[in-house]
């Protein structure tokens, strides 16, 4: 075989494994949940909740603050990688029209970095038990259901397949959740009263619709003041990147009511304390989409056209060596 046969052959060779590292190495390190993911997501809406301040002050008439204009973040960062799971902290902060923080919780959940679902935690990462999806979809998602991780009620929920539309220029596949229980944040439960006076909760409960009030006999058979549990109805929908996985948009409409025992040990309701309606920022759904069109791009060259341009140099390359070989063999060398 001629020197430059050779030279050309073992090119493509290299060239050809370059290919396979792309398309098997490269592209799956891409193609999972980065470990400098660190994003913030905004949203706007309104919230009806308790003000403390006029609880301390007994002023019964102030103490339920009805459809107050409010910005959401939700903060989501990886802090820590084992493998193939991600440790991931998940802060919302609920924020006044004046910008004031009114609530804020925290969570910290381990996620396979491909599927996102729950991940067997890895030791001294703090991360709490969970099932299922929790802060985003896989990065291929698929249009059926899924299992998703409430934090409201730290409960697992469907989330629903129901719709496909198109958002800012990508195709997004919509979820619906709907969940349902006691109250199982405890960020948000301890900053609930645990009592509170019954002419206070009979005001409050004026405000649920005349199908849900409690009957008055009930309400005047309660101790006052009325010891409390909490339940939480939660909806949420999702528009999600049918290429990326990416959350494109999505919106929350959550209610927490009070309840006590009722005379046969159940739950009986007694009125809203807490109510919001949120979805995303015009901004945020148009950066978004930007986000997951330059990363939709990003794995198309890893993961088809640097594997398949490589693998077509390779061919070139060892058809060129090929036409010298045997053109070679037609005269004597004269390498």
């Amino acid at each position: 075989m001629r020197r430059s046969t050779w030279i050309l052959s073992g090119t493509a060779v290299v060239v050809l494994a370059a290919s396979a590292v792309t398309r098997f190495a490269v592209y799956p390190e891409a193609h999972q949940l980065p470990s400098d993911t660190d994003s913030v997501f905004a949203y706007t809406g309104t919230a009806s909740l308790l003000n403390a301040e006029a609880l301390e002050a007994g002023d019964v008439a102030n103490a339920f603050l009805t459809d107050l204009p409010v910005s959401v973040e939700r903060h989501v960062k990886v802090v820590d990688t084992d493998g193939g799971t991600a440790v991931v902290t998940d802060d919302v902060t609920v924020n006044g029209p004046d910008g004031s923080p009114l609530s804020a919780t925290a969570h910290r959940w381990a996620v396979d970095r491909t599927d996102l679902v729950n991940s067997p935690a890895p030791e001294g990462s703090e991360a709490e038990e969970h099932q299922g999806l929790v802060i985003s979809w896989p990065l291929e998602p698929e249009e059926k259901d899924y299992t998703f991780w409430d934090p409201t009620t730290a409960t697992e929920a469907p989330a629903v397949y129901d719709r496909t539309e198109d958002l800012e220029g990508r195709t997004a596949y919509v979820y619906v959740i709907d969940a349902a229980g006691p109250l199982g944040d405890p960020a948000i439960a301890e900053r609930l009263p645990q009592a509170l006076p019954k002419d206070l909760l009979a005001g409050i409960a004026q405000t649920l619709p005349a199908d849900q009030l409690p009957p008055p006999e009930a309400l005047e058979a309660l101790p006052d003041p009325v010891p409390l549990t909490y339940a939480a109805t939660v909806q949420r929908t999702a528009w999600i990147d049918s290429e990326t996985g990416m959350v494109l948009d999505g919106s929350l409409q959550q209610t927490i009511v009070a309840q006590t025992a009722g005379p046969d040990g159940q739950p009986v309701t007694l009125a809203p304390v807490n109510t919001m309606a949120i979805e995303g920022t015009p901004e945020g759904v148009t950066e978004r989409a930007d986000d997951a069109a330059e990363a939709a791009r990003l794995l198309w060259l890893i993961g088809v056209l640097a594997p398949l341009g490589l693998a077509g140099i390779a061919v070139v390359l060892l058809a060129v060596a090929a036409t010298l070989e045997v053109r070679g063999r037609r005269r004597p060398a004269t390498d």
